[in-house]
């Protein structure tokens, strides 16, 4: 079994992009993907210029900070202070399906901008799989051609993806889910089901818990613990015992 573990929300801070990196040089985070809308986005840019990040791909992100693109052209997207709206309002409201494209496209076009080749795309808080952001993202990554993390974990169905993607995904490695043992029935229920299949499991590495995290996500504590497993030589160990193969989307046909 070949396991990608996708470092999500790289430029987020610079403590979760430090984290990322720890977790790169200790082989078993082989991927992430970038929120070009966050403050620690040029720093992040920076990490991969230097090579300590192979491969990124985009974190489409709607439910966080603000567009990239005028607000005037994302108006359902946003409240009245010109921030993304929360994901519970947003993932309930009327929003338009181009308006979803467009800033999606700028944000990928900001990447490509900043000199990243973006190889995969994936959405914070799973906005891309809900419609009708769902329709727009799928859209997306079929013009560009590009592997995308899959979209059918909430929202069944991804008949009309027509590009790359692993053949499971698992959300389940997150906040009280995140421990050695969890991980580890995780990956021996997916080595038993799919035993030459590709998995994707999503984590959240920080290097510490700073204050501008604090500013940013409800999600902190767990990033650290997350980091010092990813990149312990208990679990490097355990995983080449069991011939799990961390690979990145660079690797994904």
């Amino acid at each position: 079994m070949k396991l990608i573990l996708n470092a999500d929300d790289f430029g987020l801070s610079e403590s979760v992009n430090n984290g990322i990196v720890e977790c790169f040089k200790s082989g078993v985070v082989t991927s992430t993907t970038i929120m070009m809308n966050q403050a620690g986005v040029a720093h992040a840019v920076q990490l991969y210029q230097q090579g300590l990040i192979p491969e990124v791909g985009l974190h489409f992100t709607v439910t966080a900070g603000k567009p990239l693109s005028p607000p005037c052209n994302v108006a359902s997207l946003i409240d009245e202070n010109g921030y993304f709206l929360d994901r519970q309002t947003l993932m309930t409201k009327e929003v338009s399906e181009e308006e979803v494209y467009l800033e999606l496209n700028t944000q990928y076009q900001a990447a490509i901008n900043a000199g990243l080749t973006i190889n995969h795309i994936d959405s914070h808080h799973f906005a891309g799989v809900y419609p009708p952001l769902k329709k727009a993202f799928i859209r997306f990554a079929n013009d560009i051609n590009l592997p995308v993390r899959r979209v059918d974990n909430i929202v069944s169905g991804q008949e009309s993806l027509f590009v790359a993607t692993p053949d499971a995904f698992d959300a389940r490695f997150f906040d009280t889910g995140v421990s050695f043992e969890q991980l580890k029935s995780i990956l021996l229920e997916y080595k038993t089901k799919l035993p030459n299949g590709i998995i994707e499991l999503m984590c959240h590495p920080s290097s510490e818990h700073t204050s501008d995290l604090t500013e940013l996500t409800s999600y902190r504590d767990m990033r650290v613990v997350e980091k010092n497993l990813l990149t312990s030589a208990e679990l490097i160990d355990w995983l080449e015992e069991e011939g799990i193969e961390c690979i990145g989307f660079n690797q994904l046909v």
